[in-house]
């Protein structure tokens, strides 16, 4: 599957999280992990209702989705369209780039730009261990 084009309403971004969840062979649970967001919100996305009145989902969250499933998003403000590509961007070459990206991820998402003195301390002492 080389594109993925649906318009940018509600139904069109449930399909867009169907597609993007088959063509990985993954759960909806393992997409929303790989792409740093909360599995409460692509489950609220499916379950959301079409109405003129509801807000359209945020532009990060459809960007982060595609991101963790290594596609680059476009968006077309005038044909209303979300386009996903695959990127050229290579798959993790072994473990060690797996657990990297991992580590990216959970800090990434976590939406903090800072961290203190004793959280830095904590992540350091992972990281030790798991180097060690």
């Amino acid at each position: 599957m080389s594109k993925i084009i649906e318009s940018d309403d509600i139904s069109g971004i449930q399909r867009v999280i169907q597609r993007l969840s088959a063509a990985e062979g993954i759960s909806i649970y393992v997409l929303a992990e790989r792409s740093g967001l909360h599995p409460t919100t692509l489950y609220a996305i499916l379950k959301k209702k079409p109405s003129a009145t509801r807000r359209p989902v945020r532009r990060d969250t459809i960007r982060a989705l595609a991101e963790g499933t290594r596609h680059a998003v476009t968006f077309d403000a005038v044909k209303k369209r979300v386009i996903l590509e695959e990127s050229e961007e290579p798959a993790p070459r072994n473990d060690v780039d797996e657990l990297m990206e991992g580590m990216r991820r959970v800090l990434v998402g976590s939406r903090r730009r800072k961290y203190t003195a004793e959280e830095r301390e904590k992540i350091l002492a992972v990281l030790n261990v798991l180097v060690s």
